[in-house]
């Protein structure tokens, strides 16, 4: 990424303070940011990624980015950050210890703001920015409510705050180059310290293009939530309106280190915002760990000068929601190999079409929207033809199009039934007729179906398998898991991943309903031997994946490995 002007840093900042200034020539803004040299990385990154493969680069092609500084396997851990800042999300807020992350046994709870929980007395003690958020905190759900604003970004954007003060105080021991002397250096080499506020302030914010009313109402919060903060922690409004569009565009999750797809933390690691960047065919994926650090680890082979990369979106989504839903959050339009490939050669094609009718081995190639057609929605209805990939025929692109609207709307109204009727056999009778729990490889697909791969069918399978586990349908629940499974490595047969922390989920669901079986059926020793051995393959799958994508010690790794020595 690149960094943004000026007008965007953060006021009083220690680290911006000690640059000079430099003289703005709108004239002249265009021809230097064509032909001017490109910024040199700071030192500062060099230093903490130095015993990492990894080279940090800054191109006028590509901006910030990584790449490899050698040949790579997978599961090679490429970046270890401590967050800037970060937070429990309200939904878990009394679940997780704030400091470790780890799950609450024994609760230890502030008094005094009730707002912040801990595992330990260490935890307690390691917490060095709560006594100057205390008070902040305790008013924060109320200027949420006022303002409708979310709770979690404004105690983020505290927190962040209170790690400024903190750094401008270590900055008092420093010997004028930036680097603190004595016990603060000395403790620095001994543990992992958190990335420096001043490195926030190389992340773009996209303000500009960031919703007019959302800077409305986090402006009318940031003034209430700056009057409750000690006078060493305030900053101007509007550089508190740009740091929580910064949030908003660059922040992480961290996931449950012992659960499945679930955030339970938010947080803003700069070093890994900056450095690793977006693709929808990711060689790395990132992974939160205990005490509020991330990692990167590559996902599959990676070659020197390769640009390391990771994926922020669902993969399986068609290419049009991709690039809507970076728009939307990132604001970004994505040109990534994957989304920029010819669509009659790409994977994409299979995501959002229809099986041909003449040769029913492959789809019509729907074309991608435009940036504009995105934007400001398509002026028209489909026309003309489509062509099949394979064969060439055509069908007309109102066909096709009915076609993918009926699916889309047996879809929604599937969820429908689940979230707000909680008729999970409505729910199900919608979401059946979507998915197929027939071998991808041998099944016949009749010609102007959704294909098999179709996101919509992929969609709709995950809900439609928790439905039957509702029902206590673990045969129908086990079909559909497969195909899950199935449909995800049949994309990776096409380079899309094969390592992935969801396909691992799925593997682990699998077990586990395979589990179920095994005890339905204990007076019945074949079968029960059978589903036991079909329970521990599927740990034992889910186990590999996870030594890649998060490595053999992690939590979620060591719990799935003794799931399958359990079985």
């Amino acid at each position: 990424m690149v960094v943004e002007n000026n007008k965007d840093d953060i006021k009083n900042d220690p680290k911006a303070d000690s640059e000079p200034k430099k003289k703005s020539n709108k004239k002249k803004k265009k021809s230097a940011a064509a032909s001017g040299p490109i910024d040199p990385i700071d030192p500062y990154y060099e230093q903490v990624m130095q015993k990492y493969p990894v080279f940090l680069r800054n191109t006028r092609a590509k901006g910030r980015h990584a790449t490899a500084n050698k040949q790579l396997e997978e599961g090679t851990a490429l970046c270890l950050e401590q967050g800037t800042a970060f937070v429990v999300r309200s939904e878990y807020i009394d679940q997780h210890c704030h400091v470790c992350l780890n799950s609450l046994i024994t609760k230890m709870m502030c008094s005094d703001c009730r707002k912040v929980y801990y595992c330990s007395k260490d935890c307690l003690e390691r917490d060095d920015t709560h006594t100057l958020v205390c008070s902040t905190l305790v008013q924060v759900d109320s200027i949420a409510r006022a303002t409708d604003v979310d709770p979690d970004l404004l105690r983020l954007i505290t927190l962040l705050l209170a790690r400024r003060q903190r750094d401008n105080e270590a900055a008092t021991n420093t010997n004028g180059d930036g680097k603190d002397n004595g016990e603060s250096d000395q403790k620095s080499k001994q543990t992992l310290t958190p990335t420096p506020f001043w490195c926030t302030n190389d992340l773009l914010s996209h303000r500009n293009l960031t919703n007019p009313a959302f800077i409305h109402v986090v402006k009318e919060a940031g003034q209430r939530l700056l009057s409750e903060m000690p006078e060493s922690m305030q900053i101007p409004v509007d550089d508190l309106i740009t740091l929580a569009c910064r949030i908003n565009s660059n922040a992480h999750g961290l996931g449950d280190n012992e659960a499945r797809n679930t955030d339970v933390a938010l947080g803003l690691f700069p070093v890994s915002a900056l450095f690793f960047n977006h693709a929808c065919n990711p060689n790395c994926a990132f992974v939160g760990l205990q005490n509020g650090r991330l990692t990167h680890r590559t996902i599959r082979p990676v070659q020197r000068d390769e640009e390391l990369t990771v994926s922020y979106i669902d993969l399986y989504a068609s290419r049009d929601e991709r690039r809507q839903d970076l728009l939307g959050s990132k604001h970004f339009w994505c040109k990534c190999k994957r989304c920029t490939s010819p669509m009659d050669t790409s994977v994409d094609r299979f995501l959002q079409s229809t099986v041909c009718k003449t040769c029913h081995e492959d789809v019509y190639v729907i074309p991608p929207s435009s940036l504009d057609d995105l934007t400001h929605g398509k002026s028209m209805e489909p026309s003309g033809e489509w062509k099949c990939a394979k064969c060439g025929s055509t069908a007309s692109a109102q066909s096709i199009s009915a076609t993918i609207q009926q699916a889309q709307q047996l879809y929604t109204e599937g969820m429908m039934a689940i979230r707000k009727q909680r008729d999970y056999s409505r729910a199900r009778a919608k979401l059946e007729t979507l998915v197929t729990t027939k071998k991808i490889e041998t099944q016949s697909v009749k010609g102007g179906d959704l294909h098999p791969r179709n996101a919509i069918r992929f969609n709709a399978s995950i809900p439609l398998m928790n439905c039957l586990r509702h029902n206590q349908d673990i045969n129908a629940a086990i079909n559909v898991n497969r195909y899950i499974i199935e449909t995800m490595e049949a994309h990776a047969k096409e380079n899309l991943p094969r390592n992935t922390p969801e396909i691992s989920d799925f593997w682990q669901n699998l077990g586990e309903l395979c589990e179920l079986m095994a005890s339905k059926n204990s007076d019945r020793a074949a079968l029960n031997k059978r589903w036991k051995k079909e329970a521990r393959e599927a740990f034992d799958h889910a186990a590999r994946v996870r030594a890649v994508v998060f490595g053999p010690d992690h939590p979620k790794t060591v719990a799935v490995m003794k799931l399958a020595s359990s079985v």
